[in-house]
């Protein structure tokens, strides 16, 4: 689940702006004496980033550190996860445990086992948080969503709480200027010592309901984990060597594969509708609505492929089969896209970096043959 947010990183990068630094390897560190102007993305086993980053920066591996100031977005998964150097934008970071002990200037999704944002943290506008043990002890400029087992808030919210919690703890000194609003089978625990400025409202459900919201989830998680195994059998039955290709293309050219990807998501359809007004553009614009779609429900077995690639090489087992690897980025991929709240934006991301991969490919292919066909 957790490296899925590396793809984050690599289809979020605006492109042509900055330049993209790649690192990899089994420890990755770049230290606190260099200056990185680019956007970094880096993986491997053990990940730190020490130095001030003019950019972006996206790093995925087992034990992940972000010490070093950072300027722009942040995204890291891993097993472990410690942002302690400030982010001058959106922070994103998905672990077992994960901790942020520095400022976050704008907004914070964070999804862990435990979820901790420390008194030396703070988040400028919104956070959104999903864990299941959650601490919050840094201030909150604007909204916190919550979603979790046990959720703690001891520091101040300037906006409204929206906790989904099994129990939602209120510490002394925490403070709501907005309204806190509570769905759960606990009524919140708030200590006389904090405060709520606000309304507070608590609808309670019951273990069963919880207990059929967990099966239905459950149950998509399956049935998307099915469907993607299916599909992705069948591409690497008919056409594997297109399919590592495709991949070989995302991992070498991921930002132009974001960038892609994101342009041909939004002017395909149009192109395609244009097309159609004419009868001599008609079947161009149908050819071309089709391959569109086959592209976007491939994007997942592409993605799948990859992150079952660098798990297994992450676990010493590189020479695990293909349908290994995609059998298992498959269960990890659906499971993300199955999460509330970030499913969707995982999802877009796959979209967005397997059809830009798709189409970065085939221009190279059609490139190389104008080029032999003018010799």
């Amino acid at each position: 689940m957790l490296l899925m947010l590396a793809l984050w990183s690599a289809s979020a990068w605006p492109g042509p702006a900055r330049a993209v630094e790649h690192a990899s390897g089994r420890n990755v560190l770049v230290p606190s004496s260099r200056i990185v102007n680019d956007d970094l993305m880096v993986a491997g086993n053990s990940v730190l980033v020490a130095s001030r980053v003019n950019g972006e920066v996206a790093a995925a591996g087992n034990n992940v550190t972000v010490s070093g100031p950072v300027q722009h977005d942040v995204m890291a998964a891993g097993q472990e996860v410690a942002i302690n150097g400030p982010v001058g934008d959106d922070l994103r970071a998905a672990g077992a445990n994960v901790t942020v002990n520095a400022p976050v200037t704008d907004n914070a999704t964070l999804a862990g086992g435990t979820v901790i944002l420390s008194p030396a943290a703070s988040v400028g506008r919104n956070a959104h948080i999903l864990g299941g043990s959650v601490q919050v002890q840094g201030r909150v400029g604007h909204n916190l969503t919550v979603s979790a087992n046990q959720a703690q808030l001891a520091s101040t919210v300037n906006g409204s709480v929206q906790a989904r919690a099994n129990r939602l703890t209120l510490l002394p000194g925490a403070l709501v200027r907005g309204n806190l609003m509570v769905e759960g089978p606990n009524a919140p625990e708030i200590s006389p010592q904090a405060k709520v400025l606000g309304n507070v409202t608590y609808h309670k459900t019951s273990v069963e309901q919880k207990g059929s919201r967990l099966l239905g989830w459950l149950e998509g998680w399956g049935f998307q984990f099915l469907a993607l195994l299916i599909l992705g059998a069948a591409l690497f039955w008919l056409a594997r060597p297109w399919a590592d290709r495709v991949v070989e293309t995302m991992t070498r050219q991921a930002g132009l594969s974001a960038l892609t990807g994101i342009l041909g998501l939004i002017l395909i359809p149009v192109v395609s509708v244009l097309l159609f007004i004419t009868l001599i553009g008609l079947p161009l614009g149908v050819t071309l609505l089709a391959l569109y779609g086959a592209a976007l429900l491939l994007a997942g077995v592409f993605v799948a492929y990859l992150i079952g690639g660098w798990l297994l090489r992450g676990g010493g087992r590189s020479q695990a089969s293909p349908f290994a690897r995609f059998a298992l980025g498959a269960l990890v991929l659906s499971f993300c896209t199955s999460l509330p709240w970030i499913g969707w934006l995982v999802l877009l991301i796959v979209l967005i970096l397997g059809l830009g991969a798709v189409v970065v490919r085939e221009w190279d292919v059609l490139s190389r043959l104008r080029t032999g066909a003018a010799a």
